[in-house]
C-alpha cells in the first residue's frame, strides 16, 4: 500500500513539474520580466519534484544546470559555481571527518559515556538519549546518529522494561545495501535482538526514548555549521547575497544556546506528557554498563581519530580570533578539508584512518542539494525575482520584525514536515534576505528563523531521517508521532522566534 502511493505521487510529479514550468513560460501569468518568469517556472518544476520525489532529490538538484541556462537566466557557469561553493566543501570535510569516527565506532563510545552520567531513572535516561544524540549531531549526520543510537535504546527499553529476549550481535552497518537510505535500513534497527524473541514494549518510557533520539538528532544538528544542511544553505547565501561571512564559531554563538534551550524545553515535554518511569528488576544490569565493559579501552584508532576531530574543531572555534591574525587566508573550509585529507594519511595498524572505499557512505545528494539551492538563490538575485517575492509578502502588511519572524517560522516549520529541510532552506533563503531589505529589517535575522525552522520538524515520519528511523523502530506509531509533535511544534516556533528578534542581532552584527 506505501509503495502505491509512493509511486503515485511520483508519477503525479513527474508530469505536474515540466507542465507548470510551461505554463509559466508561456502564460506569464504576474507579468514578470522574461528572466524572473523563467526562474520562477524552473524553480517551480524543481520545488515540484523534490516535494513528490518524482526521480531522486539528488538528480533533480542538477536541474538548474540545464533550465537556467537554456532560460537565458545565466551563464553554464554562472549556474555550475555555486555547487563549488566553499560551504560545500566544508560540509564534504565535515562528512569524511565524520566516516573515520564511525569507522572506529568513536561515536558509539562518546553516546554510552554521556548516557552513563546521568543514571537510570527513566527521566534521566531520556535526557541522557537526548543529550548524546544532540552532542553526535553536532559533528556527524543526523541519520548516521539516530542509526546508531536507535539499536542502543531498544536494548536499553528491553532490558529495563522487564519483557527481554535474547540478544544478538550487531548488524554491520556495511552489509547493508543503502547504508545511508533510513527507509532501507527500518528492518534492520532492531537488529540487537531476535524479532521472534522480542514482544517490542509499547510503553510511555520506549515512547519517550525514540522520541527523545529523534528530536535529539535534529536539535542537536542545528548546533555547528555543519550539523545540518539547513546551516550551511544560510552561510552560503549569506555570503553570496550580503558579502557576510558566517564562520564556524559564529554560527555556534546562536546554534549552541538554542539547541540547548530547546533541547531542555522539549525533554521537559516529554517528561510532562508520556512521564517515563522504570520498573527496574532488583539486581537487573545497567545495559548502559555492560555496553562499555564490551567496548573495552580505546583502541589506537579511537584515540588517533579523535586527536583529529579536537583538532579541527579547535581550529574552527579559534580562527576568528587566534588563527586570523596569523593565517588571513585561512577559511573554515580549509579547515575542514586538512581534517579530512589528515584522515586519509594517518596510520593505524598498517591501514589508514580512513580509506577511500568507505567514501561511497558520503551523502554527497545532500552536497548537491546545497548547489543547487545556492544556484537557486543567485537566479533569484540576478533575474530581481526576490525582490518582487519580497514585495508580494509585504503587502501582507505585516511590517513588524516580530510578526514577520513568526510567520517565516510557522510557514517553515509546516513545510518542512513534508519535504526536505535542506530544500525548503534553499527556497526560502534568497526570499528571506528580500523580505528583510523589503521591510528595512537585517536579513539575517529572517535567514536565520528560516534556517532553525527548517530544522525542527517533529510531527511526522517523513519530516526528518532520525524520524523515519525511530519510527521504523516499531516502538510508535504515527499517530503518537503527530500528536506529541504537535505539543513540541508550538515552543519550537517560539523559541525560534524569540532568539531570532533578541539574540541573532546582537551576535550577526
Amino acid at each position: 500500500m506505501i509503495s502505491k502511493t509512493t509511486v503515485s505521487r511520483g508519477s503525479i510529479g513527474l508530469l505536474l513539474g515540466p507542465v507548470m514550468f510551461l505554463g509559466l513560460q508561456l502564460a506569464d501569468p504576474v507579468a514578470l520580466s522574461p528572466e524572473a518568469t523563467a526562474v520562477l517556472a524552473s524553480t517551480t518544476w524543481i520545488v515540484v519534484w523534490w516535494i513528490t520525489e518524482a526521480i531522486p532529490i539528488p538528480v533533480t538538484s542538477l536541474l538548474p544546470i540545464v533550465l537556467f541556462p537554456t532560460t537565458g537566466v545565466m551563464t553554464v557557469g554562472d549556474a555550475t559555481t555555486p555547487y563549488a561553493d566553499p560551504i560545500v566543501f566544508l560540509l564534504l570535510g565535515g562528512f569524511l571527518i565524520a566516516l573515520a569516527i564511525e569507522r572506529w565506532n568513536l561515536h558509539h563510545r562518546l553516546s554510552l559515556l554521556v548516557i552513563s552520567t546521568v543514571g537510570t531513572s527513566g527521566k534521566g535516561l531520556v535526557f541522557g538519549f537526548m543529550a548524546a544524540t544532540a552532542f553526535l549531531s553536532m559533528w556527524i549526520s543526523n541519520t548516521a546518529t539516530a542509526m546508531m543510537m536507535v539499536p542502543i535504546g531498544a536494548a536499553v527499553i528491553v532490558e529495563l522494561t522487564a519483557i527481554g529476549g535474547r540478544t544478538t550481535p550487531p548488524l554491520d552497518r556495511d552489509e547493508l545495501e543503502e547504508p545511508n537510505d533510513p527507509i532501507a535500513v527500518e528492518g534492520e534497527l532492531l537488529h540487537g535482538f531476535e524479532a521472534d524473541a522480542v514482544e517490542l514494549p509499547n510503553t510511555p518510557f520506549g515512547v519517550a526514548l525514540m522520541l527523545g533520539i529523534a528530536y535529539g538528532a535534529s536539535i542537536g544538528g542545528a548546533a555547528t555549521l555543519i550539523g545540518s544542511p539547513p546551516n550551511a544553505v544560510l552561510a552560503g547565501v549569506a555570503e553570496s547575497s550580503l558579502g557576510i561571512e558566517i564562520g564556524f564559531l559564529d554560527w555556534m554563538l546562536v546554534g549552541v544556546p538554542i539547541a540547548v534551550v530547546f533541547l531542555l524545553i522539549a525533554w521537559v515535554l516529554l517528561v510532562v506528557v508520556l512521564r517515563p518511569t522504570i520498573d527496574r528488576q532488583p539486581g537487573r544490569p545497567d545495559v548502559i554498563d555492560d555496553h562499555l565493559r564490551e567496548l573495552g579501552p580505546m583502541t589506537t584508532g579511537e584515540r588517533r581519530v579523535l586527536a583529529v576531530f579536537g583538532l579541527v574543531a579547535a581550529g574552527w572555534i579559534v580562527r576568528p580570533f587566534v588563527l586570523r591574525p596569523v593565517v588571513p587566508m585561512l577559511t573554515d573550509a580549509m579547515i575542514a578539508v586538512a581534517g579530512a585529507i589528515l584522515v586519509f594519511l594517518i596510520p593505524v595498524d598498517g591501514e589508514r584512518l580512513l580509506d577511500w572505499e568507505y567514501t561511497s557512505r558520503v551523502p554527497w545528494g545532500v552536497l548537491l542539494l546545497l548547489g543547487a539551492g545556492f544556484s537557486i538563490a543567485r537566479g533569484f538575485r540576478q533575474s530581481g525575482l526576490d525582490g518582487v517575492v519580497a514585495d508580494a509578502i509585504a503587502e501582507l502588511g505585516i511590517t513588524e520584525l516580530a510578526g514577520m519572524i513568526l510567520l517565516i517560522a510557522t510557514v517553515v516549520v509546516l513545510l518542512t514536515n513534508v519535504t526536505s529541510n535542506a530544500a525548503t532552506a534553499s527556497l526560502f533563503m534568497p526570499i528571506a534576505v528580500s523580505i528583510g531589505v523589503a521591510i528595512g529589517v537585517p536579513p539575517l535575522t529572517l535567514m536565520a528563523t528560516a534556517a532553525f525552522a527548517a530544522s525542527f520538524a517533529f510531527m511526522l515520519p517523513v519530516a526528518t531521517a532520525p524520524n523515519a528511523i525511530v519510527f521504523g523502530s516499531g516502538y510508535l506509531t504515527i499517530p503518537q508521532m503527530a500528536k506529541i509533535g504537535v505539543i513540541i511544534t508550538l515552543p519550537a516556533i517560539l523559541v525560534i522566534s524569540a532568539f531570532a528578534i533578541w539574540w541573532v542581532p546582537i551576535v550577526w552584527t
